[in-house]
């Protein structure tokens, strides 16, 4: 099960699935989901639902993840052939300068950065802002890089070779988040292919989420399901750049992480875990053995999906696998992790009735 999420990640994650631009990770997805699902069926915008009708009646269950990536997006072209590019997402200007990237997922060029020898000492220092940033594909002007068939609004992703560590069980690469659920999904639907579960589990995979979480918003109203548990990553904070017990206690390799309520700083929450789905998501984490991690973030920038999903009214839990470096080139897992996740996952669904949501 394990090698099969790590060989669905490392496809995955070789797909340019920028937001607002989702059709290379959507085909994918399409033609994996078809022969182990009931029906599979893709909206105008992208949204995928994927059905598993149980052998016995019970509720709805929604399980989501998110299909986009965060990257770039071309903005104009030089006459001198260099191309100006604007952010999609969470994408911070101190990665830029000196990284490989791919036009439309297959034109190769780089971001440039002032030769060395001639940075003066105060250049050395500074981050240079996307404004002050360019692509060059190595054309000499305008008209080459047209010939190339580059347009404005042309997604823009980083090139990151798919890498083991020293210990295979860790890999790095870009878009972990959130190809690492979209992994999981599959591997659940392949599991679940000839088993028996009460009731009907939707699986979903949204677009947009790095954008304003608009295709949760999207799902939801289609689905309507009675209850929803949405995957998706989290920051890590065992690395010596960050205060682990005060600002983030997620360490990797320990388990996947239910961020019980989250949101931006002053306390105001996007989301918050039902309690009884809590309870549900603790009692099988007992049951497979599986460690869970638990954590708030109401003080941090931290949201998922789960908020649209939560807001329409759906009792909503919140699973996710932990990742270092978050929304950079190289993103690190633990798939250990994100396999403890999936049996989690399993056997909640087929304990899929079991809660009863009155609120009392």
């Amino acid at each position: 099960m394990k090698e099969r999420l790590k060989e669905r990640l490392k496809d995955l994650t070789s797909l340019c699935g920028v937001s607002g631009d989702e059709r290379e990770v959507v085909r994918y997805l399409r033609d994996a989901f078809t022969p182990i699902a009931d029906s599979v069926e893709i909206d105008s915008w992208g949204n995928i639902y994927v059905i598993k009708r149980g052998s016995a009646d019970g509720p709805v269950l929604m399980v989501s993840a998110h299909s986009d990536e965060i990257g770039m997006v071309v903005k104009s072209i030089r006459d001198d052939g260099f191309i100006c590019f604007d952010r999609v997402g969470g994408v911070n200007d101190v990665l830029l300068p000196g990284r490989k990237v791919l036009i439309r997922g297959k034109i190769p060029g780089v971001i440039g950065i002032k030769a060395g020898h001639l940075q003066k000492e105060e250049e050395k220092r500074q981050v240079r802002s996307i404004r002050e940033c360019y692509i060059d594909v190595g054309a000499s002007s305008k008209k080459d890089v047209e010939a190339m068939g580059i347009k404005i609004g042309h997604r823009i992703t980083f090139q990151s070779d798919f890498t083991e560590m020293y210990n295979p069980d860790l890999v790095s690469t870009k878009s972990i988040d959130n190809r690492i659920s979209c992994a999981i999904i599959l591997e659940l639907f392949f599991n679940l292919n000839h088993a028996d579960f009460p009731g009907t589990l939707c699986g979903v995979v949204c677009v947009q989420e790095e954008i304003g979480l608009r295709g949760a918003a999207m799902a939801v109203k289609r689905v309507k399901p009675d209850w929803a548990v949405v995957l998706d990553t989290i920051p890590c904070g065992d690395t010596p750049d960050i205060n682990f017990q005060s600002e983030l206690p997620i360490k990797l390799g320990h388990g996947p992480v239910c961020p019980l309520i989250d949101g931006i700083a002053g306390g105001f929450a996007n989301n918050v875990v039902h309690p009884k789905i809590a309870e549900c998501i603790e009692r099988h984490s007992q049951k497979t053995g599986v460690n869970v991690q638990y954590v708030t973030l109401s003080g941090e920038s931290y949201t998922t999906d789960a908020t649209n999903v939560s807001l329409a009214g759906v009792p909503t839990g919140l699973l996710t696998t932990p990742r270092r470096y978050s929304h950079s080139p190289v993103e690190l897992v633990n798939m250990n992790d994100a396999a403890g996740l999936l049996n989690i996952l399993n056997s909640m669904v087929m304990s899929n009735g079991e809660i009863d949501f009155t609120y009392f």
